[in-house]
């Protein structure tokens, strides 16, 4: 039961992380290094929440798994996430780490460019992470499928996500407008939606067995 509850908590603690520490507005030296020299903290407290996220997400992934013969597909690209997702948090959380609290006018030209790159390697996983998120979506929609009719309704919708989600992975890699960054958020929030609402369902499927045995129990020793 709490391994069928850990993709809520994964989607809530996720959307905490990245509220206290958005990231700079740019890519820029200069903007990420005044960016985590104000929010290091901010940075490191997102990589602590976003690891215990990825956790309760990776325990979920396993429990949702045993639903159907896809289920392994779920297991793989979970995984994948889990691990690129890591890189980017990671990377941001190093610079947190760094520059928290360090004056501007103390940081050489060098280090600004070392900056730059290490924020750009967290940029380029969480890209990446952006396939695999389909990925997912597009595993949990086929264990959907097999399942009882709810559940194939909601794999249509599934269905549709997955469609979405690998329209916006290379829209982000190219975009560099604001509204490409605007339309990762939403879909990005459209994901742990999914991941949500999949926890509620595997969440009330599992009570709901655990029920039935005691119902036939009770019928059998009535007189």
């Amino acid at each position: 039961m709490l391994g069928a509850a850990g993709g809520a908590v994964f989607a809530i603690t996720i959307v905490v992380a990245f509220v206290i520490a958005p990231g700079p507005s740019s890519a820029a030296d200069v903007k990420v290094i005044d960016y985590y020299t104000n929010h290091g903290n901010a940075a490191i407290w997102q990589a602590v929440l976003g690891g215990f996220g990825l956790v309760c997400f990776v325990w979920f992934a396993g429990v949702f798994s045993r639903w159907s013969p896809a289920g392994p597909a779920v297991l793989v690209s979970a995984a994948a996430m889990a691990a690129l997702y890591s890189v980017a948090l990671g990377a941001w959380e190093s610079l947190g780490e760094n520059f928290k609290d360090v004056a501007v006018a103390d940081v050489s030209s060098e280090t600004y460019r070392d900056a730059h790159f290490l924020y750009d390697v967290g940029v380029g996983s969480a890209h990446m992470a952006l396939f695999m998120d389909a990925a997912f979506v597009g595993a949990t929609t086929a264990v959907l499928l097999t399942t009882s009719v709810p559940r194939r309704r909601l794999g249509s919708i599934g269905a549709a996500l997955t469609a979405i989600l690998l329209i916006n992975a290379p829209l982000q890699i190219f975009g560099t407008a604001d509204w490409t960054d605007a339309v990762g958020a939403i879909v990005f929030l459209g994901l742990l939606a999914w991941v949500f609402l999949l926890s509620i369902v595997l969440a009330h499927s599992l009570l709901r067995e655990a029920g039935a045995p005691a119902a036939i129990v009770a019928a059998e020793i009535e007189p």
